[in-house]
């Protein structure tokens, strides 16, 4: 009788959380002892998901589909069956990657920080997969770098042996992105994917280098790019590098390489949403803000104010010009999401552009207006969908710099983590230091823009930087 229990019972039968969410057999000799497959690849083997009752379950990934809406479910029924085709033709892999790649580009889910809303997925990962049979020597460690910083995302759990192999990927990545030549118009689309996915890993293993890995990318297809938009399905990442690069440039007053073109009515972007036409016009702020750092003479000046009008007068009545589309193609709570970035981005050029007209004293009612506008707008979806808007990092900074008083500086701190793209922790890190440094530099009259303090020496980056050049 004992040892029939002993048989039966369940916490010798219970397969560790790795091994559970790929449905792998999970083989140790008790739970707390570490499984042979997370022992073999040197991974961090826990139990820590909550006990699942016996008997039959619901199928709630089914539940799901059935609530999709027709648009988001034909999508994602046509591209599974390709993704599963590609994957069964790749080359011989190692278990341990395929089980990343599967997980990267087969999984539900796995892309939902990557995308501004979950209808994006199936298409992300469909033109990932697409990429992947004819190019797997160039993409296959960024793509593997990427799936562990997707894994540790999901399980809320960052351990060092995940980050170094993230890390040695990513060096490989780097290795394979500069050997790629840039000779006709096909590679650029390479090049950019390799770009973006290396952005995600590198802003989640090591925080910095970001904005060099964009710049590189958008200088070395520059001569087969232009000044023209790619479209979302044939080139997917441009728009996120020109947004990565246009971002630190604003923040450090430099000249972005790619000023991309207005693009046409209807283009919803899969990481900007419907702000992607705004996206020209932080181009041009930037180019003005660097031009204003050196600049003395008059009619120059006034030629740079007239140049801030002109884009106050565009950016101030915009608004979204493809509504009729977004109710068959997106549920209730993806509008919610798309109708607020595309407000904040808005309100956040005017920021820009105020502050480069008047300095910190001068008409503040006005930006603190706009600002409370931002975080009312971002609270205000987040209460609604139970869910953080992806990709408003820049907005919310621009409009946080604006924040006075002690209790919403206190409260505007927590939201970074929220508001603040939770694939970038260092990022979250450095902006709450950023934000804290130019508000008491505001309150001591030490700086007149916010963007003219970055230019002084920054404890936490300076050190991030230092442990990055010294590994």
């Amino acid at each position: 009788m004992e040892a029939s229990v002993n048989k039966r019972n369940p916490k010798l039968r219970t397969a560790c959380d790795r091994c559970y969410e790929l449905k792998e057999r999970c083989e140790r000799t008790t739970t707390s002892a570490h499984c042979a497959r997370c022992e073999r690849l040197g991974l961090a083997c826990s139990t820590v998901r909550p006990v699942r009752p016996v008997g039959r379950r619901v199928h709630h990934e089914k539940d799901l589909v059935s609530r999709l809406t027709p648009g988001k479910r034909r999508r994602l029924q046509h591209y599974q069956p390709a993704i599963d085709a590609w994957m069964n033709i790749l080359p011989d892999q190692q278990p341990e990657e395929k089980e990343l790649l599967q997980f990267l580009l087969g999984q539900a889910g796995s892309l939902d920080h990557y995308v501004v809303c979950p209808s994006f997925q199936a298409e992300q990962q469909h033109s990932l997969a697409a990429q992947l049979p004819a190019a797997l020597p160039l993409l296959k460690d960024a793509y593997l770098a990427c799936a562990i910083t997707l894994k540790q995302l999901q399980s809320d759990t960052i351990t060092d042996a995940d980050v170094n192999i993230s890390i040695r990927y990513i060096s490989k990545a780097m290795c394979a992105l500069r050997s790629l030549p840039a000779l006709r118009s096909e590679d650029t689309v390479l090049c950019h994917t390799l770009g973006g996915m290396l952005a995600f890993s590198i802003y989640s293993a090591i925080g910095v280098g970001v904005p060099d890995i964009c710049r590189y990318c958008l200088g070395t297809t520059s001569s087969f790019v232009g000044t023209t938009i790619s479209s979302s399905q044939k080139d997917p990442w441009q728009n996120l590098l020109v947004l990565l690069e246009t971002m630190n440039c604003l923040v450090h007053r430099q000249r972005p390489t790619l000023r991309i073109q207005i693009p046409a009515s209807g283009a919803i972007d899969r990481h900007l949403g419907l702000s992607l036409p705004l996206l020209p016009y932080y181009h041009d702020l930037c180019v003005i803000s660097n031009s204003l750092l050196d600049i003395t003479d008059v009619s120059i000046l006034a030629c740079l104010q007239k140049q801030i009008d002109d884009i106050q007068s565009v950016v101030e009545p915009w608004q979204p010009s493809n509504l009729d589309q977004l109710v068959d193609q997106f549920d209730s709570a993806e509008i919610v999401h798309l109708l607020a970035q595309a407000k904040v981005y808005r309100l956040g050029a005017l920021l820009v552009g105020h502050r480069l007209r008047y300095p910190f004293g001068q008409e503040d009612s006005q930006a603190e207006t706009w600002s409370k506008e931002v975080i009312m707008e971002l609270e205000m979806a987040h209460r609604v969908t139970k869910r953080s808007i992806r990709f408003v990092t820049l907005p919310f900074i621009i409009a946080a710099v604006e924040v006075r008083g002690k209790d919403v500086r206190s409260k505007t701190l927590q939201r970074v983590d929220d508001c603040v793209d939770r694939y970038a922790p260092f990022l979250q890190k450095a902006t709450k230091t950023f934000l804290s440094r130019v508000w008491r530099e505001r309150d001591l009259n030490l700086t007149s823009r916010w963007f003219d303090s970055v230019h002084k020496p920054c404890p936490l980056l300076d050190s991030i930087y230092t442990a990055c050049s010294s590994s």
